[in-house]
């Protein structure tokens, strides 16, 4: 709160008020402001503070509280602040970096970024920043973990009232997107909005009147003239004086001296003035006779002569929030290590230049917190220690020596994550980085034989192991729904056989630009999610990854990718009962989409947070629907919740018409697992929750269905690896395996097996028929151990197949296995090939014979995409040409492009002559 003491009508003091010399603050014109000198920012409810606190917001659209930034009272007397003043309360105002286009008057200019670098909880050097709000009315604040973001860290400023010199701090990224005013509550300072959507400017303006009046206060003392010197340094030392922003302010006429320090190991390697390189006496240089703005120094460091070149890697790790710097890892050699006992936290200090890809945009630039420093015998670590209690595979007793130092970080607190420690530099930044770090150290490295060195760090790579299993492929190269994807191959196949296939698709906004491969998987996904659990438990999640990248949701889309996992059905690598799919928002838009399409390609899927899911007629209609088991979670408060409560409380979703049917309706978003602990994201946000808590865990406001109990302290990935599409059978049986699709003319096997049976096998009689209308048998039968199961005779007629078997040597006693394959080749005739096992009679060694059930399978026979065929003809010729030909000129804006998009060959928007090439050249080179 703001006491104010003998307040009267305000005018801005020509000179100090009468006090002691930095004991009050007086308040200052905004047009007034400089850069780099110190101000108090206070609203009637106190002075805006650098640490954390939640606001209270009820009513205000989605949650009842939005984390925000603290606030102290202040005493006013005479226009005077008077009480004391504590360095979290004191902000400098640096050049912001805001680009969107003005509106109305509002958002004109740079801007300002505000600093405050007070240690303690809520801390930090980054400018001031309001996060993502997710569809809320208000947005987080932090200064501790802010990526670099022009707009979202720009902190814009209006005038209300020139006399009063009241202002309204806002963050604006454009007319009609999402803005915010920073407004003062009892409980500190929020970002809020209009509404928890899109606002303009004329909106943004009625929030700011209505907003508490902001006034800005400066030390109540006088120093006459003064101009800037910016003052600069390289990485390896620092400069002094200077200031967060950089603004050294001097006397007009003053001398000032800076000194140069560089750090253990480095000395001064050049000294530059307005660009011109000076001398330099005791790594001091005194700029003398100041009287104008603007002057530079820069100084810039190199390594002592004797200093050894040290490798180091930095090491990421995945979360369910994304991909994460967790630590740097130094390696001292072959034959050298050093002693636990010699090493500490406070010996090193570690910073960060990150940025995209580009090499030029910045996404942090500033120093990590380290958490431990400690010595292993391997380049990993040896779990994590913050946030307490540290995470499950903690070693707290550290080997005594070792050959590699492990420097580990602060990477998760009460705030989210830590300054620096998310790859992309936020939550929601959806692309690749350069990681650029630095390691300093304040004095020799002793390693365990009494020898000592000057070190020299180099970095030398950047590693995850869990994102570094995949690898960048494309559905269908150069041809119709082609797509961008990560794939992860297990190479257990070899020896185990085909594993299941989990498929995940990121949310809206997470694909990244076009060429950056991995800007999927580093924020949250599910994908990376699931290799990382395959590192912690070797054995238990043997399965291949797929990461979709920008996804459409077609159905041309769609065949691409079940066109290339038949690919890898075929080579005997995906069991093609075990396909899965999971996504969240958009992604999870997908998911649902491709399961309404071919619901018989996956056994289960997990939507999160979007989607229509099938209607009651559409399960009546094709019941297949019915049998792909699903596991929803959304919140309540999100868009799908209302409709999904519905679905599975009354709708389809709790009918007899799901085999397996489950949701979880959210009532928070909160993760209650390492690192996590009860952080709770906005309403939609459900993806990080979701993959970082078992499903019991979730607080909820509604449960449904069969897997809840008994996958209710389970992983979602074990719910998800318990459904299959073959369902286990109790009763002796012979089952048929086989892929779900085929095209015109290609040649596949289906395998035929025996499951549950408990008794020896000494022969078989075996009918099996077949499609011939859109079937023919390619050849002979073909046992898969001619050792234990030889084909002793077959009767083959157009759409049947009998065949005599017997079980030889051990082969007699172990019959429930994969026995022969029967290859077939597809008919140039579409539609649903149904192969059947009609009969079966089994015979033990006493030649008593028994009948058992038979399976049956549906292959999907279809007619192949010919790219640049658009007349349907199965060739490319000339009269795909003229129909090209016909629509050029098209783009995605014409009112008929859904009808003429596909003549658009390299998917740019626009029908040009770069199309009719493509084409010419399909037609040239067949």
């Amino acid at each position: 709160m703001v006491c104010f003491v003998l307040a009267a009508c305000f005018t801005f003091p020509q000179g100090s008020v009468k006090s002691a010399p930095g004991e009050t603050w007086r308040q200052v014109h905004p047009d007034d402001i400089k850069i780099g000198k110190k101000y108090l920012i206070v609203s009637e409810h106190g002075a805006l503070v650098n640490a954390q606190a939640t606001i209270n917001t009820p009513g205000d659209v989605t949650g009842d509280t939005q984390i925000g930034m603290a606030s102290k009272p202040v005493t006013i007397r005479n226009g005077l602040i008077t009480s004391k003043v504590t360095p979290d309360m004191i902000w400098q105002f640096g050049l912001g970096a805001n680009t969107a286009p003005a509106s109305d008057g509002i958002g004109e200019g740079p801007g300002y970024h505000l600093y405050n670098d007070s240690p303690g909880p809520g801390g930090g050097t980054e400018p001031l920043r309001r996060e993502p709000s997710y569809n809320a009315q208000h947005a987080p604040l932090n200064t501790t973990n802010a990526s670099v973001n022009g707009n979202q860290q720009s902190v814009m400023l209006h005038v209300l009232d020139e006399q009063e010199g009241t202002v309204a701090l806002y963050f604006w990224t454009g007319d009609n997107q999402f803005n915010f005013v920073l407004t003062s509550t009892e409980d500190g300072f929020t970002a809020k909005s209009p509404a928890a959507s899109a606002s303009t400017a004329a909106q943004l303006l009625e929030l700011m009147r209505q907003s508490p009046p902001i006034r800005l206060y400066e030390p109540n003392v006088d120093v006459g003239e003064e101009h800037y010197i910016l003052a600069t340094t390289g990485p390896n030392g620092t400069i002094s004086p200077t200031s967060l922003t950089g603004h050294v302010w001097v006397k007009a006429g003053e001398d000032v001296t800076f000194t140069f320090t560089p750090a253990f190991g480095y000395e001064v390697d050049k000294v530059t003035v307005n660009g011109e390189e000076v001398e330099v006496s005791g790594n001091t240089y005194t700029i003398r006779n100041v009287t104008t703005d603007g002057i530079t120094i820069h100084v810039t460091f190199k390594p002592v002569a004797d200093t050894v070149d040290l490798p180091f890697i930095v090491y990421n790790d995945i979360f369910s929030v994304g991909n994460v710097t967790t630590a740097v890892i130094i390696d001292l050699g072959e034959g050298r290590t050093a002693n636990l006992s010699d090493l500490n936290t406070d010996m090193f200090t570690v910073s960060a230049r990150n940025t995209r890809l580009d090499g030029e945009t910045v996404i942090f630039e500033g120093a990590r917190k380290i958490t431990r420093v400690y010595v292993n015998d391997e380049p990993k670590p040896l779990g994590y220690v913050t946030p307490a209690p540290g995470s499950d595979d903690l070693v707290t007793d550290t080997p005594a020596s070792g050959r590699y130092i492990i420097i580990e970080f602060e990477f998760w607190n009460d705030s989210g994550p830590a300054s620096g420690a998310m790859v992309s530099g936020g939550l929601q930044n959806a692309f690749s980085a350069i990681l650029n770090y630095r390691i300093n150290v304040n004095r020799e490295i002793r390693l365990s034989d009494g020898t000592t060195l000057t070190p020299r760090f180099v970095q030398t790579a950047v590693v995850n192991p869990a994102l570094d299993k995949f690898v960048p492929d494309q559905t269908n190269p150069g041809g119709p729904g082609n797509m961008d994807i990560l794939v992860s191959i297990d190479e257990s196949w070899r020896e185990l056989g085909p594993l299941p296939l989990f498929i995940y698709n990121h949310g809206g906004g997470r694909g990244g630009p076009a060429g950056d491969h991995f800007a999927p998987v580093q924020t949250a996904n599910g994908a990376t999610v699931l290799s990382k659990l395959q590192l912690q438990h070797p054995g238990k999640y043997n399965a291949h990854i797929i990461a979709t990248q920008n996804h459409v949701n077609s159905r041309e889309n769609n065949e691409a990718l079940i066109a290339y996992v038949e690919r890898l059905v075929a080579e005997g690598m995906v069991d093609p009962n075990r396909i899965y799919m999971s996504g969240f928002s958009m992604g999870s838009m997908y998911t649902i989409g491709f399961y309404t399409r071919y619901p018989e390609f996956l056994a289960a899927i997990v939507p999160l947070a979007g989607g229509t899911l099938p209607t009651e007629e559409q399960l009546v209609a094709n019941p297949k629907l019915g049998k792909t088991a699903i596991w929803a979670h959304v919140h309540q408060n999100d868009g799908a919740g209302n409709s999904w409560m519905q679905y599975f409380s009354t709708g389809p979703g709790a009918s007899d018409l799901f085999e397996n049917a489950n949701v979880n309706i959210l009532e928070t978003n909160q993760a209650f697992n390492y690192p996590y602990f009860g952080f709770d994201w906005t309403p939609h946000e459900t993806e990080a929750q979701v993959f970082s808590n078992l499903p019991g865990q979730s607080k909820t406001v509604y449960r449904y269905g069969p897997s809840q109990e008994a996958f209710a302290d389970k992983n979602i990935f074990d719910w998800m690896f318990a459904q299959s599409r073959k369902k286990s059978v109790s009763a002796p049986a012979a089952v048929l395996s086989g892929p779900a699709r085929a095209q015109f003319g290609d040649t596949f096997d289906v395998t035929y097996g025996l499951e549950g049976l408990q008794q020896d096998v000494y022969a078989q009689d075996i009918t099996i028929e077949y499609d011939a209308d859109k079937l023919e048998l390619a050849g002979e039968p073909a046992s898969l151990d001619a050792d234990q199961f030889a084909i002793v005779g077959t009767d083959i007629q157009e759409g049947k197949i009998r065949i005599l078997a017997a079980h030889l040597n051990d082969g007699a006693n172990d019959p429930n296995r994969n026995l022969f394959t029967l290859r077939f080749k597809a008919k140039n005739t579409a539609g649903a090939a149904e192969i059947r096992i009609a009969q079966v009679v089994i015979a033990d060694g006493d030649g008593v014979e028994t009948e058992i059930d038979g399976d049956a399978i549906a292959v999907e026979i279809y007619k192949p995409v010919i790219p640049g065929d658009f007349n349907d003809d199965n060739r490319v010729s000339v009269g795909d040409l003229a129909l090209l030909a016909k629509a050029y000129g098209k783009t995605s804006e014409s009112p008929d492009w859904d009808q003429v998009k596909h003549y658009d060959i390299n998917n740019d928007g626009v029908i040009d002559i770069e199309d009719l090439v493509a084409l010419a050249r399909l037609i040239l080179n067949p």
